[in-house]
């Protein structure tokens, strides 16, 4: 084969690959991580003036831009978060003393449909406040005496690592 032609080959998939990765981000064969990342550190305050039957779509707000890969669907990643009501009441964090940060599987149904869909595109390293309509959190259910039913829910996350 000519050989301009075989480094013409090479030029283009070498470049593909490079579009691909800044496309794609990192999809596996390696860990990013920032540790225990700030959110339970330096918490952004509580949101206020919400109503739960002013909130009927998901809202994702970014409070600090990650630069790390980015969270794709089937992703596993390691998230530190805070929940709370529209009023501002916390419900859970994974911030308490002796808590983990939680991990799950992006997309697979592990989680609340807002917690799926609001992840998707984080960088890690990021910080986001996740405004979630009741129908896309537990809906009419009541999965703790602290979450009424058909409640809102207001969740400041932040993506510590994708695995």
């Amino acid at each position: 084969m000519n050989r301009s032609l075989i480094l013409i080959a090479v030029a283009v998939l070498a470049l593909l690959g490079v579009g691909a990765y800044l496309l794609f981000g990192q999809r596996s064969g390696g860990q990013a991580s920032v540790g225990n990342g700030t959110l339970c550190t330096n918490q952004p305050p509580a949101a206020t003036g919400l109503s739960n039957e002013g909130i009927t779509t998901l809202r994702i707000e970014d409070l600090k831009e990650g630069s790390g890969p980015q969270a794709i669907t089937s992703n596993t990643v390691r998230m530190q978060y805070i929940g709370r009501l529209v009023d501002g009441k916390q419900f859970d964090t994974s911030c308490q003393p002796g808590r983990t940060p939680f991990e799950f599987t992006l997309g697979a149904g592990q989680v609340i449909p807002g917690w799926d869909s609001g992840i998707v595109g984080m960088r890690v390293g990021g910080q986001r406040r996740l405004i979630i309509p009741a129908n896309l959190a537990y809906g009419d259910r009541s999965p703790s005496p602290d979450i009424p039913p058909n409640s809102a829910l207001i969740f400041d996350v932040e993506l510590l690592e994708i695995k």
